[in-house]
């Protein structure tokens, strides 16, 4: 036995796996495909990496490592029961308090994929029923905050950037992607989608242009007489080239902290204030949910809290007049 293992350290993890592949083939009456998790890992990860965004394949190669880190490279993934999943589950929820939920959902995913390849029998993973999150309203500024932060900005385009996504409820990648082909200054509109660049939900929507946007977005028209021919992004770099999302998002959390905003406002905030202010505006949700490029109305019904005046109207019913003239005297000290 000894021997047996001094043969077996002589050779790599991949031979050994190579090994489990061409055992797997002899015949028998329960024949297998030995597929262990690093080469499901890898496979996935790949294709990945093809049809998604670099940000979904990056949340893709974390989770799989979580998985991997806890079960070892080497296990077959068909081995993978009901038990060992709930097991991996619960130690995800200690290890990752916060950040758990995401790995789980991008696992259930790609074990869809798995039973798609004939590796599992079935996704455990869909089985498992996490407890439901407490549902925590997404912060957002209002257009005095956002004038604050704008006179802390450096960059007259970042600056113009900042207000475009206040006013358009752009996602950072939309914007950064934007091109001229897809705004129409003659009909005020822009066109968020198309060939050549893919929207998050896959579906191209349309959003008018307000006179605040309009403006930052004209300060580009006019920066472009010094940007070479063949430039087609609207907020561009003096070279033509698109600027990384990461410039924008950078600089506008240093103007939140320089204008002394709360610091939960991050750069998706603004896409939150947009939904937030049409909601307290009294704007529908159908409509915000259009604007937003929500597939779901459910997505966008977390702004239906803030439309407070019809709120206040439904509790007026409970009135009757007799506290009509009632104010609430200052507290002596």
């Amino acid at each position: 036995m000894e021997g047996f293992n001094n043969i077996l350290k002589q050779f790599s993890v991949e031979d050994i796996e190579k090994l489990k592949v061409l055992l797997s083939i002899i015949p028998s009456q329960d024949q297998k495909e030995v597929v262990t998790l690093r080469v499901f890992a890898e496979e996935y990860s790949s294709l990945i990496k093809e049809n998604r965004s670099a940000g979904y394949h990056k949340s893709v190669i974390a989770s799989l490592k979580h998985l991997t880190d806890y079960f070892g490279n080497q296990k077959p993934i068909h081995s993978l029961e009901l038990k060992d999943v709930e097991s991996f589950i619960s130690h995800l929820q200690r290890k990752v308090v916060k950040g758990y939920r995401v790995y789980v959902k991008t696992l259930k995913a790609a074990f869809n994929k798995a039973v798609d390849w004939s590796y599992v029998k079935e996704n455990y993973f869909v089985k498992v029923k996490l407890q439901k999150k407490q549902q925590v309203n997404p912060a957002y500024i209002d257009e005095e905050q956002l004038e604050l932060i704008c006179k802390q900005v450096e960059a007259s385009i970042v600056k113009d950037f900042v207000v475009t996504a206040f006013y358009t409820g752009m996602r950072l990648n939309e914007l950064v992607n934007l091109t001229w082909r897809n705004v129409n200054l003659n009909t005020r509109i822009i066109t968020v989608g198309d060939e050549e660049f893919t929207t998050k939900g896959r579906n191209q929507r349309y959003i008018p242009i307000c006179d605040e946007a309009l403006t930052s977005i004209l300060n580009q028209r006019e920066n472009e007489k010094i940007i070479p021919i063949g430039s087609n992004y609207v907020f561009s770099k003096p070279s033509g080239e698109k600027y990384t999302g990461d410039y924008f998002s950078k600089a506008f959390k240093k103007a939140c902290r320089a204008a002394g905003i709360d610091k939960s406002i991050h750069f998706h905030s603004l896409r939150h204030s947009f939904a937030s202010n049409l909601a307290q505006k009294g704007v529908s949700l159908y409509t915000i949910k259009e604007l937003l490029g929500h597939s779901s109305i459910s997505t966008t019904e977390i702004y239906s809290h803030l439309n407070v005046d019809s709120l206040k109207e439904a509790i007026r019913t409970f009135d009757h007049g007799r506290l009509q003239n009632y104010k609430i005297e200052k507290l002596q000290d």
